[in-house]
């Protein structure tokens, strides 16, 4: 049986930029598509399966802001591409960075670079083609998807509104959970965040903290609950807990060795870190049976989750987590390193944290720093390891500053 070929749409509500993109790509072994508003580009989705939608951003009615957050609700697995002339504009760059779309291309662009971009995606599409129809069994098997927190949404309102934001604002909505504000106040008071003087208010956490983590600590918070049911034989909540926030706090010191601690990379990682595994809490919590056997076979194998995972569902805590991810509307940067913290090579977007967030765990488990269900490391890449280059006695330093910062 022949492979499929790739189903590619162009959304463009100028005629002339279409018929350009037709002639580009008319020998490329692909289907495709083209629709001159965002409302017949939703139309084709009805009708046709895609792998990867390219669309302009300003166009009348439905703009491609809207419309490519649509495919992301509607459409997941679809690569979506921003191809705008006005990639600098504070809609655009936020909706990219909200996960809108994982590519933004520039309009005028550059044949070859175009050419690149939409091949490359299209090659990673396809590798999860296969691997789609497990997620997809596995999703449809689960009855509901845990709902976004509640303090989450409040606190994420306000921080999107740079206008009316205000930190007395954010730290009424976090006082309310009383377990939440010592969690802040906990991590503000920190070595990892550097206080010398004691942070005794919710107010002052979220100063120090700055939105980044903030968010990631509530998203945290929530997730990491104990599940009402008993607990899966062979896997420790608490053990789980400090195996992720010791990759959170490995990733944001990882990012520090390499000369960006003033940089916004540099607490993303850690909020990457602390959510990369969050499949697995809805495997536990949603697939609980499938979960018992696959944390059995792990130990059985003395193999990885990953492993296991293929073979008892088809896929794996990765494609699981960031479909939790985007639907929950993470920003992109959490969505892509729960997705590729196993095989950073594969994303092109986001690398430095996700290659941070890789190494993380990797060598938190060489650490022997909780558990994340696992009984042998997963490989680390080598393009990372090259790229850090850890002597012993940095690995040495690095697991002794962990293991100081760990409640």
């Amino acid at each position: 049986m022949e492979p499929q070929k790739p189903h590619v749409l162009f959304v463009d509500d100028e005629k002339g930029i279409l018929a350009t993109l037709r002639r580009l790509f008319h020998e490329e072994d692909w289907e495709l598509y083209f629709a001159t508003s965002a409302e017949e580009g939703l139309r084709i989705l009805k009708k046709e399966s895609m792998d990867l939608v390219v669309s302009d951003v300003r166009m009348p009615g439905m703009n491609g802001i809207v419309f490519l957050n649509e495919v992301k609700k509607n459409y997941p697995r679809i690569v979506r591409i921003f191809l705008s002339g006005y990639a600098d504009h504070k809609a655009v760059t936020k909706a990219f960075a909200d996960g809108c779309a994982q590519q933004l291309l520039p309009k005028p662009w550059d044949d070859n670079e175009l050419r690149q971009v939409i091949k490359g995606a299209l090659r990673q599409a396809m590798k999860q083609q296969e691997k789609f129809q497990g997620l997809q069994q596995a999703i449809n098997s689960i009855t509901a998807l845990p709902p976004m927190p509640q303090t989450y949404i409040k606190v994420k309102e306000y921080l999107a509104d740079p206008d009316g934001f205000s930190v007395d604002q954010v730290a009424k909505v976090i006082d309310q959970d009383i377990s939440l504000s010592a969690e802040m106040i906990r991590w503000a008071n920190s070595a990892l965040f550097g206080q010398r003087q004691g942070v005794e208010s919710v107010q002052r956490a979220l100063v120090v903290l700055g939105s980044d983590i903030v968010e990631g600590l509530i998203l945290a918070h929530s997730v990491f609950k104990p599940a009402d049911d008993k607990a899966v034989p062979g896997f420790s909540r608490r053990e789980f807990h400090t195996h992720s926030m010791a990759c959170g706090i490995t990733a944001k010191k990882l990012m520090e060795l390499r000369g960006m601690r003033e940089s916004e990379f540099v607490d993303r990682a850690f909020t990457a870190g602390l959510l990369h595994d969050i499949g697995k809490l809805v495997e536990e919590v949603c697939l609980t049976a499938a979960f018992e056997e696959i944390v059995g076979l792990a130990c059985d194998q003395q193999g990885t989750m990953e492993q296991a995972e293929q073979e008892k569902l088809g896929t794996t805590h990765e494609e699981i987590g960031s479909y939790l991810a985007e639907w929950w509307s993470m920003p992109s940067f959490i969505v892509n390193a729960i997705r590729w913290h196993h095989t950073p090579s594969l994303c092109n977007t986001d690398r430095e944290i996700i290659d941070s967030v890789h190494m993380a765990d990797v060598l938190v488990q060489r650490f022997a720093l909780g558990q994340s269900g696992n009984h042998c490391p997963p490989v680390m890449d080598p393009a990372c390891q090259a790229r850090w280059a850890l002597t012993l006695e940095q690995l040495a330093s690095l697991r002794e500053e962990v293991v100081k910062t760990l409640p």
